[in-house]
């Protein structure tokens, strides 16, 4: 199919001045019509079907081109504005794919647009609900997860499953590639953060994140770090990599009890199988065992000067050896019962050891001169607590101990005159544990779920840290920010202390009886974890009380120093990543907000929620640009990677997008904020992410799919600058390349991907003055281009090589008696390339041959006399110019169209294979001037004129084919 404008002012005279006759009655609609494209408000003059029939495309004298729904007439799209056509639009044609849409206009430009698909390119099925999604940087990788814990990985291309990776044990609510696609990091309900290999699909390291749900995750740039947020309130950094789990030598059953030095090298563990092993922290290493306990071993200590162990039993022994070459060197029967705890004098010649008896006794640890019994007499006896004590701390001098036991209380002893100067608590049950802080103004105690800190001096309550089982162990980081408990819920967590809440766990096989931070700070040591103690790396950089209550949404900042944080605080908060710093607070949200994100370039936040609005402000102030309403609550936001598009994934199903482009401090655009493209899951839509072009979507939703949709922006997505008018475009059969005809006379052919101009044909340029091209058509095989122009002629092109390989003359007496005689406005090759025909101003349709250029017939109306009914004067196929034509039912037949008398339009259909006309009228739509046919052979699409001299609008319409039935249509080509 072609159309054309004669394109001088002349020819815009002779289309408007034929209004002024027009009748004053607006006409009946014609039979067969099926809808009316209403819209535009100057002519329409170019018509195409996409290639699925499922969408029409008009292009205007009003400067725009619309998309509409094929079936119902709804106008999905228009294209237009600032970014679009200046002048009227002459020309629109799609790809072969559906995908794109070519326009060319009196501005002197052609321009490609994405088309905005209404069903999804593809769709990926997760297997449950949809909670995420993340697209690699290079967009080739696409990664979903959901409800059900599994994360899945996809080729974006071909939607082939690449991974499936198995780890959380809830549901996953984040995922974030790096910035070389290379790891993905996930976040669940489960509490954690994942990172994966994202090339093979296997697991690289699991964090103990937060204290409940993590509700986002993010990679920091260059891929050193992950930031996350979650329902405890936090946000937090993590450094990368995380360092692996390591095992300490193995016991014969899991040790209960451990034992660090004071410079960390040397760890000391035991437990059930009554063997003290000494390993080296730093490779893990076994150095020795000791052995000859009588009983379990329940408590731990090495010397300060590293020489000696100290093991208290389960049946009251204390037992002490030579580190250096592991010999017994003393033991004694310390306690009636088990001993608890165990800590030596600083000046390594004394022992003191807690029991179940209720005391706490100084021993020497030197061998008596004189041979003694193995009861020996203790130095000191204090009578503790009632019921027992559990847990025991030595003073740096000396001059105190700590104690804790079952009757609730954490006592502070002078060990000199034996009495207790402080007193702790009381505690809500027995003591488990207690603890000095490194400088010792810090002690603290565990007892049953409850965790309490206080300043030694005074016994002011500082924190108390509640966990959701019973507390067995603690130790102070070195630094004294950070506690390290191990609790019966097998987990050992790491907490910080000016927050009062939890850095990190460590999950463990089994209950957590001892743990211990190194002086490091950077590593903590545990036991209940198979048959080895372990050490695990803390990763944990920063944490930040990001919100009263939990953060629900996370964005990055493009300059990789700020993030932003909105939650059920209704507030969007900035932060500063390098210092901590909360460097703005946004206000103004009247429910929760569960998503954020911010634009590309920095310009724009954006924040959505439960109040089903989306608040638009600017980066560096926080002023607000605009309020968005959504059909349901908001759970999802994306800008575009150009900037142009905001993206939201509603509860009510949807999918809304809206235009955002916006520049600081040049004012908010006329369009910012209008509605774009909108879609649907068959439930309620929770993520969304761009593809890296800007014109493709991915969202999920609680359908259990993710969907890939083709998303068309406002802005062009190619610009092809011509010197002169453009009267046609067309793409050729792979979508490859465009061709444009333009009123100087050339054929320039354009590579649509890279948007360069590969070749230009001075087609129809011949002196004295170059004559517009009107149309053209590429051969079925794409190897041949085919022009058509004022001049009367239609020229054949290679073109790969642009060379001329055949022309088709105008008419000249004598010569090309055959040829037409006026302006050829129209083309099309049939299915098979064989044929060409051709339409005129001279109110002629012509059939050649295409590799001869011999006219095959002229098609004659019987219902039409020769112009002037002169003898010898050229026969008529239409009472007015042909503006269109396409080959139907592969090839058998002709449908023709163009303009008649009195404002109306003529419709032709025509056998190919004899000439006879099948069908032929005049219809009260208005002059027909491009016609488009659907890919079943069942409909026309007609471009017409106003429809009288009273009616300014003009339509698209769209009508049932006059022979009915299927059949196989050409490619519509302008």
């Amino acid at each position: 199919m072609t159309i054309c404008l004669r394109a001088s002012a002349l020819g815009f005279a002779v289309i408007f001045q034929t209004g002024l006759l027009w009748a004053a009655e607006e006409p009946a609609d014609p039979p067969g019509l099926t809808a009316t494209l209403k819209g535009h408000t100057e002519t329409v003059y170019a018509i195409a079907y996409s290639p699925d029939g499922r969408y029409v495309v008009t292009a205007s004298f009003d400067k725009t081109l619309k998309l509409w729904d094929a079936a119902t007439g709804a106008e999905i799209k228009t294209f237009g504005g600032q970014a679009g056509h200046q002048n009227l639009v002459l020309a629109a044609a799609f790809s072969s794919d559906g995908r794109l849409i070519a326009s060319g206009a009196s501005d002197n430009t052609a321009k490609i647009w994405d088309v905005p698909l209404k069903t999804p390119l593809r769709e990926f099925a997760q297997g449950d609900a949809v909670n995420a999604l993340a697209l690699s940087p290079d967009g080739n990788r696409l990664a979903g997860a959901g409800k059900d814990g599994t994360i899945k990985i996809w080729n974006a291309a071909d939607s082939k499953q690449l991974f499936s990776l198995s780890g959380h044990s809830g549901a996953v609510t984040g995922l974030s590639f790096n910035d070389n696609g290379q790891f993905l990091a996930s976040s669940g309900s489960d509490k954690t953060v994942r990172i994966w290999n994202a090339t093979n699909g296997q697991p690289v390291a699991t964090l103990g994140a937060h204290s409940s749900a993590v509700n986002a995750v993010l990679f920091a740039p260059g891929g050193n770090a992950v930031y996350s947020a979650g329902d405890d309130g936090l946000l937090k950094s993590w450094k990368l990599p995380v360092g692996a789990r390591r095992n300490l030598a193995g016991h014969g059953a899991a040790p209960t009890t451990l034992a660090l030095s004071a410079d960390g090298g040397l760890v000391a563990t035991a437990g059930t199988d009554k063997i003290v092993l000494l390993s080296n922290f730093d490779n893990g290493q076994q150095i020795r065992p000791l052995q000859g306990a009588t009983a379990p071993i329940r408590a731990l200590a090495v010397s300060p000067s590293k020489a000696l162990v100290a093991a208290g039993a389960a049946d009251g022994r204390l037992f002490l050896w030579n580190v250096a070459d592991g010999k017994m060197v003393r033991q004694l029967a310390a306690h009636a019962s088990a001993v608890t705890g165990v800590a030596f004098h600083p000046n390594n010649s004394q022992v003191l050891t807690a029991g179940t008896d209720g005391s706490l006794k100084l021993w020497n640890t030197a061998t008596p001169k004189k041979p003694m019994p193995n009861d020996d007499k203790p130095v000191k006896v204090l009578e503790a607590h009632a019921g027992g004590v559990a847990g025991l701390a030595m003073h740096k001098d000396g001059s105190h101990v700590l104690s804790g036991g079952a009757d609730r209380t954490v006592k502070l002893w002078n060990l000199t005159n034996g009495k207790a100067e402080r007193t702790y608590g009381p505690l809500p049950a027995g003591v488990s544990a207690v603890a000095f802080s490194r400088d010792y103004t810090q002690v603290a105690a565990s007892a049953g779920t409850t965790v309490k800190v206080w300043n030694a001096a005074d016994g002011k309550e500082l924190k108390a840290l509640i966990h959701p089982a019973d507390v067995t162990s603690l130790s102070f980081s070195a630094d004294k920010s950070k506690m390290a408990t191990g609790a019966l819920d097998q987990m050992v967590r790491v907490w910080d202390l000016a927050l009062g809440k939890e850095l990190q766990f460590f999950a463990q096989a089994g209950p957590a009886p001892a743990v211990m931070f190194h002086p490091n700070n950077l590593s903590v040591i545990s036991a209940g974890t198979g048959k080895s103690a372990v050490v695990d790396s803390l990763a944990c950089t920063r944490a930040l009380s990001a919100s009263m209550g939990p953060v629900r949404g996370l964005a990055l900042a493009p300059n990789g120093v700020h993030l932003l944080t909105a939650g059920d605080d209704r507030t969007i908060r900035l932060w500063n990543m390098n210092n901590g710093a909360n460097e703005r607070t946004i206000l103004g949200a009247e429910e929760a907000f569960y998503a954020v994100a911010v634009s590309r370039n920095g310009a724009l936040i954006a924040a959505g929620g439960a109040d089903q609005k989306v608040r638009l402000h600017t980066f560096a102030d926080g002023k607000t640009q605009g309020i968005f309403k959504t059909p349901g609550k908001v759970r999802g936001l994306a800008f575009s990677p150009n900037n142009q598009t905001l993206a939201a994934t509603c509860d009510d199903h949807s999918l809304v997008s809206w235009n955002v482009l916006f520049q600081p401090g040049q004012g908010v655009p006329a369009e910012f904020g209008k509605a774009g493209q909108a879609y649907a899951h068959a439930d309620a839509a929770t993520c969304v992410a761009f593809t890296t072009d800007s014109i493709g979507l991915y969202s999920g939703g609680l359908d259990k799919t993710i969907k890939q949709w083709k998303f068309a922006s406002d802005v062009p997505v190619k610009n092809f600058g011509h010197p002169a008018l453009v009267d046609a475009v067309a793409f050729n059969p792979a979508s490859s390349q465009l061709a444009t005809g333009g009123h100087d006379g050339t054929v320039r052919i354009w590579d649509v991907v890279k948007g360069q101009q590969l070749r230009q044909i001075n087609a129809h340029t011949a002196p004295p003055a170059p004559s517009p091209v009107y149309c053209v058509a590429w051969s079925p095989d794409g190897k041949q281009l085919l022009s058509g122009s004022l001049d009367r002629s239609m020229k054949l092109w290679d073109a790969a090589g642009g060379a001329l390989v055949r022309e088709f003359k105008g008419f000249k007496e004598k010569e090309a008696e055959k040829g037409h005689r006026d302006g050829v406005f129209c083309v099309a090759f049939s299915p098979d390339g064989k044929m060409i025909a051709s339409g005129s101003s001279d109110n002629a349709i012509k059939l050649w041959n295409a590799a001869t250029g011999v006219v095959i017939r002229e098609l004659v109306n019987p219902k039409l006399k020769a112009k002037g009914a002169v003898a010898g004067a050229p026969a008529q196929a239409h009472p007015g110019w042909i503006q269109g034509l396409t080959f139907v039912a592969n090839g058998a037949r002709l449908v023709s169209a163009g303009k008649a008398s009195r404002g109306r339009g003529y419709l032709a259909m025509w056998n190919t294979a004899d000439g006879a006309l099948l069908y032929g009228e005049e219809l009260p739509l208005g002059p027909i001037y491009s016609l488009g046919v659907s890919p079943n052979g069942r409909f026309l699409a007609l471009a017409c004129g106003p429809r009288g001299r009273q009616v300014q609008e003009a339509n698209g319409y769209i009508l049932k084919m006059p022979d009915a039935g299927p059949q196989q249509t050409t490619r519509a080509e302008k």
